[in-house]
């Protein structure tokens, strides 16, 4: 019942379509209820001299016509019952379709809106492709029931009301015993309802999989074909693809079995009902063409009953949906920004880590046991202008320390502070304006390079842009693409060299203009001589700025300013490149295993040369 009300809250900036639709069906109701009124009286007249029951039906106070006038008057009053029908009938669907595309494009706007304002961690733990079957599969679904399943719902139920009155009008010990076997349905229409609801969720949880199988196989197929595991992706589909089939199995098994069970106590009423009437009629208490009225209003009733049946199957089906869309809507949006939360406009002093703690998950330990924990007790000022070079082992915590600057993540004990303000009272927004991250790997969108390097302000000139990529040494090769900055480069930059793709996000840095810089491994996936292109752009790219760069190659870190060695998430040495060489501690360490594999590597090189 909570799912109703949540969709009905869609629903209601829409009234007034939604009521100039129920008052449609209701037309649509009561011209059906007419039509089957009319087939009594009509038959009555026409095989007999009495035309009383027509007289008092007929409109505009069309009282005392003649035989041969009524002959006339009856088509056209059909007509124009007909007429009423088909014009309700398209306003109510059309009005209806309104209203039902309406609530999904809000629902899907909404759906989409609150996943961009979800924290890091949710993207982290959840499967691109089940958060994409949300939005296209799920959504969908609930089209579905939100316009053909609710318009049916509304429609057949009017109708069934109207058609009732006209039966019990007509003749209510009929009635009586031609309802008596609607009752009995009532309890295997809901047991089908549950039934298909469960099964409907699962089959959306199989979409969501096979979805996330689809987009990582797309994504990598060139390590798919480099590993010639075409075969494995195919099994891995195709069992996931048999499960979807077995769940849709179900759910046609249960429409199947729906279908006939409710006709079968429809045709238990319409048994007792024949019985009924012949008997009546024998005793002289029915007359024929009473019945045959009373026969017609109650076929025509059997019908909309019927398709209620398949409108509920329906509906269990979008609410099914629904309710995965709403188990998103209803997750904790990132940390709004605290009462009082400041602007912060520039940077003028230092980057400060007071005794910085963190781990990933929620059910942490005490913060000072220290167990698990990803970083612990993390001391660090970084002046204004200052070049902090970030190096250790993977898994030291190198990423998540400068990730914490941005607010990915918010510190579990301890602070960061920024010109002495904590960076949980900076508002968000204005915090993220003051930062601009290269990583090592690279965001691009099928977009023209010109709006990839200026993406998060289109308002910059061509100008300013164009002095970005040459200042990320980007200028040369992008004039060579076949638009220039025009060109659109493709999903994720795929017509791009990595070079070329890695040179972009500097420019797009470069732009931004911001006082932070955080370079994560920005060139370790590079070759020697994209390194040294992207290399000059970084080098330009860092002039002023507060710069965080995470590095493998400790070559390109030896200029720093300061040196931070962080093993098991703790800061074990500090200093310059010299200094820390001379300590003869882990820098030392992991400068000779680099030193000692590159050595190797060249030694190599010059055998197979000579």
């Amino acid at each position: 019942m909570k799912l109703y009300f949540k969709l009905l809250k869609f629903v209601v900036p829409h009234w007034l379509c939604l009521a100039g639709a129920i008052c449609c069906m209701i037309l649509l109701a009561l011209s059906t209820g007419a039509m089957a009124y009319l087939i009594g009286p009509v038959l009555k007249f026409l095989f007999t001299n009495e035309g009383g029951d027509i007289i008092k039906i007929i409109p505009f106070g069309l009282l005392d016509i003649d035989r041969a006038s009524m002959i006339i008057a009856i088509p056209l009053l059909i007509i124009a019952v007909a007429v009423i029908k088909g014009v309700s009938f398209f306003w109510q669907s059309y009005l209806m379709g309104y209203v039902g595309q309406r609530v999904v494009l809000d629902i899907r706007e909404k759906l989409y809106k609150h996943m961009l304002a979800m924290p890091i961690p949710f993207f982290t733990k959840t499967h691109t492709g089940s958060l994409i079957s949300r939005v296209t599969n799920d959504v969908n679904q609930i089209q579905n029931t939100a316009t053909d399943s609710l318009a049916s719902l509304i429609r057949e139920s009017l109708t069934i009301i109207v058609l009732a009155a006209v039966v019990i009008k007509q003749d209510w010990k009929l009635a009586a015993i031609a309802f008596i076997a609607f009752p009995l349905a009532v309890y295997p229409m809901i047991r089908f309802s549950k039934k298909l609801r469960k099964v409907s969720t699962q089959g959306q949880v199989t979409m969501g999989t096979i979805t996330s199988l689809l987009q990582e196989a797309i994504s990598g197929i060139r390590i798919v074909k480099a590993f010639c595991m075409e075969a494995y992706e195919e099994i891995r589909f195709n069992k996931e693809s048999e499960r979807l089939n077995k769940l849709q199995m179900k759910s046609i098994k249960v429409r199947a079995v729906s279908s006939p069970m409710m006709e079968m106590f429809g045709v238990v009423g319409f048994a007792a009902t024949i019985w009924y009437a012949s008997y009546r009629i024998n005793m002289g208490d029915l007359t024929p063409e009473g019945f045959i009225s009373f026969f017609a209003a109650v076929l025509m009733l059997y019908q909309p009953i019927k398709a209620l049946n398949g409108v509920n199957l329906n509906i269990q089906k979008g609410l099914a949906a629904a309710s995965r869309v709403f188990e998103i809507l209803e997750m904790q949006e990132e940390k709004k920004d605290k009462s009082g939360a400041v602007e912060l406009e520039d940077i003028t002093n230092e980057v400060a880590f007071k005794d910085v703690s963190f781990k990933y998950g929620e059910n942490l330990v005490p913060a000072s046991s220290k167990q698990g924990w990803v970083l612990k007790d993390i001391n660090l000022n970084v002046k204004k202008g200052e070049i902090i070079a970030i190096v250790g082992t993977s898994g030291g915590g190198k990423t998540t320390l400068v990730n914490l600057i941005p607010r990915f993540y918010d510190v579990v004990d301890g602070s960061i502070i920024i010109d002495g303000i904590d960076t949980r009272d900076i508002k968000l927004k204005s915090l993220r304006e003051q930062i601009a991250i290269v990583s090592q790997q690279v965001i691009l969108f099928n977009d023209t390079v010109k709006r990839n390097i200026a993406y998060g302000d289109f308002a910059k000139t061509d100008e300013e842009i164009i002095m970005a990529a040459k200042a990320a040494n980007a200028h040369n090769f992008i004039e060579r693409l076949p638009e220039g900055y025009n060109t659109v480069i493709g999903e994720g930059g795929v017509r791009l060299s990595g070079g070329e793709r890695q040179r972009l996000s500097i420019a797009r840095a470069i732009l931004k203009n911001a006082p932070i810089l955080i370079l994560d491994e920005a060139t370790s996936s590079l070759d020697t001589e994209s390194e040294m292109e992207v290399q000059k752009g970084l080098n330009n790219l860092m002039q002023g700025r507060t710069t965080f760069v995470i590095a493998h190659r400790l070559s390109t870190i030896r200029n720093a300013d300061r040196i931070i060695v962080l093993a098991h998430g703790t800061i074990k040495e500090e200093g310059r490149h010299e200094e820390l060489l001379k300590l003869n501690g882990e820098y030392f360490r992991i400068y000779n295993m680099q030193f000692h594999d590159v050595s190797k590597e060249s030694s190599n090189t010059e055998k197979a040369a000579t």
